[in-house]
Formats: C-alpha cells, sequence, structure tokens
C-alpha cells in the first residue's frame, strides 16, 4: 500500500487529469470518475481506511455528503453528472473535511470565474487604464464577450473542483489517522 503522502501524489495527479478533461472537452470520463470509486470502495473494504489515511466512517461519510450537496444541482441541470461522480470519488478517497473544503473552495472559484467571463467589459473598465490598451490580451478577451445573450455555457466544474481539492490539501494536509 502506498504512504498517505504518495497516494496523495497519485490523487493530485488523477484529479489534474479529470480537470484537463473537463477543460479540454467539458465532459469527465466515467473511466476517471467510476474507476476511482472502485479504487475507493476496495481500500475502504480491504485496509479500513481512506488512502490519504482517513477513517473508512469519514470517507463513506464524505462520499454521501458529496451526493447531498451535488444532487440538487444536477437536478435542476446546474452541475453535470461527471461532476457528482468526481466528488463522490473524492469522498471515497479523501475524508469528509477535505471533500466539504473541495467543494466550497471549488464552487467560489466557479462563480468567481462565471461572474469574470460574464461580466468582461466591466470588469475591463474597472481596471486602471494602462491596462485597457487595445492591443492586450485582457482587452481583446473583454472585447469577445458577446453582446446578446447567447445559449447557456456550462463551467468546467470539475477543473474548479480540482483546484479545491489541491487547495485543500495545501492548507489542511493529510487527514488525521
Amino acid at each position: 500500500m502506498l504512504t498517505p503522502s504518495a497516494a496523495a501524489g497519485v490523487l493530485t495527479v488523477w484529479a489534474c487529469a479529470v480537470a484537463w478533461m473537463d477543460l479540454r472537452h467539458r465532459r469527465i470520463p466515467n473511466v476517471l470518475s467510476l474507476g476511482a470509486w472502485v479504487v475507493g470502495v476496495l481500500h475502504l473494504l480491504i485496509v479500513g481506511h481512506s488512502p490519504l489515511g482517513a477513517s473508512a466512517s469519514s470517507s463513506w461519510l464524505a462520499a454521501g455528503l458529496a451526493l447531498l450537496v451535488t444532487l440538487p444541482g444536477y437536478l435542476l441541470r446546474q452541475l453535470g453528472a461527471g461532476d457528482v461522480k468526481f466528488l463522490v470519488a473524492l469522498g471515497l478517497l479523501t475524508s469528509w473535511p477535505l471533500t466539504l473544503n473541495s467543494f466550497a473552495i471549488g464552487a467560489l472559484l466557479g462563480a468567481a470565474v462565471g461572474l469574470a467571463g460574464r461580466n468582461r467589459l466591466m470588469l475591463l473598465s474597472s481596471l486602471p487604464a494602462a491596462w485597457q490598451t487595445p492591443d492586450s490580451r485582457l482587452a481583446r478577451w473583454a472585447a469577445s464577450a458577446p453582446q446578446t445573450p447567447q445559449k447557456k455555457r456550462h463551467l468546467p466544474f470539475g477543473a474548479c473542483l480540482t483546484a479545491g481539492l489541491l487547495l485543500g490539501l495545501w492548507l489542511t494536509g493529510l487527514p488525521a489517522p
């Protein structure tokens, strides 16, 4: 078995792969999310704790809480099924505090990205004049904003959850056994 630190490294690589797929294709493949479910459940049943060293009860609770916080968003069509499965996988592999921190940080980041993308012209006009030159990347990005409302675009929330996980791991460290 891997040490909790090594497992955190593997978890980081896996979560970054999920984020990359979500950013690139706007989909989280089942092989990544459900495959992690299998690893998490087997690890909990065979070893008795999560790969990061959290108690089995903490991981089962995390998976349940992940469903509790994401299922309403899925039912309202605000989250994709991949986002739900990804957060449940995080729960099975980590602990309930880290899972909830990942969700909270990811939700805040997602809201900030969504608002910035939606209000890019207003954002540009609030920046210092030196940053508003027409040939700057920021100005070109702001100018590319649609003038009329478009069909709803989906935010790659899996990438936000990954950022939340990485920040949560950095802030809280590994769970206590």
